[in-house]
């Protein structure tokens, strides 16, 4: 049984990371917030994933973050769709959100909750709307 996140050296980095994972599998906060000229949202998200290194080193984050392998390996699957979206990019922000390759951004953010919520104490499913 995946452990409760009591057990979590961090556990509000993860409560962080599961709040910019609800946005970032939201079209709307993405529209509103990234094809916005000024958004400080976006910076502090990207800002978030850079200091938790959590995109760049999942298996590192278990124990603190993360709570086991299965964690791990949707954020990395986030971390290389992320990837691809931005390289894929050819318009400005809006044209990006709206792609093909930014939909699989936000259905793996989407997959990742799901997978996170597994396990979880009542408080989480019930704060995630049950996912």
């Amino acid at each position: 049984m995946a452990p409760d996140n009591t057990e979590l050296q961090t556990p509000w980095l993860r409560d962080q990371l599961i709040e910019w994972l609800l946005k970032l599998g939201d079209i709307g906060w993405l529209q509103e917030n990234w094809a916005s000229p000024g958004s400080v949202d976006l910076d502090r998200m990207l800002d978030f994933f850079d200091d938790t290194g959590v995109l760049d080193d999942p298996v590192g984050r278990i124990g603190f973050i993360l709570r086991d392998e299965r964690e791990a390996e949707i954020v990395r699957k986030i971390d290389s769709i992320i990837e691809q979206a931005i390289r894929g990019d050819s318009g400005g922000d809006v044209e990006m959100i709206c792609s093909r390759p930014w939909g699989s951004v936000m259905a793996i953010a989407r997959e990742a909750l799901k997978l996170m919520a597994v396990g979880s104490s009542c408080n989480d499913s019930m704060r995630f709307g049950g996912i």
